[in-house]
């Protein structure tokens, strides 16, 4: 659930373009079917460790989906019969640990108050980290974890620490941009950067960009981007799609051309499936928006190709219609163009993206049957709490 929505500044469409746990999107009501046959497939003999982790892994991309339908309410839902489930099976089985799989759809919560309008609301739910750091005990809802309960979760889940930090500053960052407010932005990057340890910086740096490109301060944006410290390719990718964008809007059109077709290069010939396919599906296209903004439509056309491509083998429909959509404008008469266009109205008019129906101006209400199910499947797991064998779990309520 991401809370971020692409903005234009006139010249340039500028969002985040690091990688952080994104999501590819495959057709909804396949996304829908598969989840709900896993999460039937985990709850038939009772609960342990394990089986809680993999329902509630299920339970979160069920709300994402749910949300990616357009019914943020449902999703909502979805996210309070989770951790009612998970507080009744740690009050029933003694086993406190189980709520370490709280804090998902917890921050799960915030943003969905954020796509919904309620910026200051979410704020507080992106700041477990805090809570972490300081050792204090914290409601999650329905859900208690105790100050002593932190070193525990930590143990069985070593990267905890880096997930909360990383929401905490993403997160945040994001909630402020979809106010519609860069200055706020910039004030609570500042505030972020005495807050949180130096791993999480090269977010608080592109956040700072992204607030300064929507601003219209294109020259503070692109010296940022040239002064940030990338620790992946990835992100060696998104600032330098950032100092493109910041060069186009100062109308630096030679420096902006060498760098995006530079970059294409790289882009367009590796045969190598990426590590993170979602997170380069989206630069792939912002660098094919950026060279046609620059005038060298040739080049975004074999960008939108690579990027279609790309899409067949790891699937994000939404963007793969963008694709679609995008090499048929630049090239109508291309000898492919007839089974493009089939590929883009079959998808079209069977998406479930609520995205993809406004487009055709279909209603977000629309509620199909496996995202009905799906919601069914969730609830109903949600409540059957036991029987719960903590296992190697050792950590319970009452541990002294």
């Amino acid at each position: 659930m991401n809370g971020s929505a692409p903005q234009s500044d006139g010249s340039v469409v500028a969002d985040f373009m690091t990688g952080c746990d994104r999501q590819l999107r495959p057709p909804l009501d396949v996304w829908a079917m598969d989840l709900r046959r896993k999460l039937q497939s985990l709850g038939g003999e009772g609960w342990d460790p394990d089986r809680v982790r993999s329902a509630s892994t299920c339970m979160n991309l069920a709300a994402l989906v749910v949300a990616h339908s357009g019914d943020l309410g449902a999703a909502e839902q979805l996210c309070h019969a989770q951790l009612a489930w998970l507080a009744q099976l740690a009050a029933e089985s003694g086993a406190a640990s189980v709520l370490g799989n709280a804090v998902q759809p917890w921050v799960n919560l915030g943003r969905l108050r954020v796509l919904g309008g309620s910026v200051e609301k979410s704020l507080p739910q992106f700041r477990l980290a805090e809570c972490l750091r300081d050792q204090q005990h914290v409601h999650l809802g329905p859900c208690y974890i105790p100050a002593e309960m932190w070193k525990p979760l930590v143990e069985a889940e070593p990267d905890l620490p880096d997930v909360l930090w990383n929401v905490f500053v993403l997160d945040q960052l994001k909630a402020c941009l979809r106010s519609g407010d860069p200055a706020r932005a910039l004030t609570a990057a500042a505030a972020l950067r005495d807050a949180a340890p130096a791993r999480t910086h090269r977010f608080i740096a592109e956040g700072e960009v992204i607030a300064l490109l929507r601003s219209g301060r294109a020259e503070g944006a692109l010296r940022k981007a040239a002064r940030a410290e990338p620790t992946t390719t990835s992100d060696e990718v998104a600032f330098l799609l950032h100092r493109i964008a910041a060069l186009t809007v100062l109308g630096r059109r030679d420096e902006a051309r060498r760098l995006a077709v530079g970059l294409m290069a790289f882009v367009t010939q590796s045969d190598v499936l990426p590590a993170e396919p979602a997170t380069f599906l989206r630069q792939t296209k912002q660098l094919a928006l950026l060279l046609q903004r620059i005038g060298e439509p040739r080049y975004a056309w074999a960008v939108h190709l690579h990027g279609m491509r790309t899409c067949r083998e790891q699937m994000d429909e939404p963007l793969y219609l963008e694709f679609l959509d995008c090499a048929l404008q630049l090239a109508p008469d291309h000898p492919s163009a007839g089974r493009w266009r089939s590929e883009r109205d079959r998808h079209l008019a069977s998406s479930l993206y609520a995205e993809v129906r406004r487009r055709r101006g279909a209603s977000d209400g629309l509620t199909h049957p496996s995202v009905r199910d799906l919601i069914v499947t969730v609830e109903m797991a949600a409540r059957s709490a036991g029987p719960y064998s903590p296992g190697t779990d050792l950590w319970v309520l009452g541990h002294d």
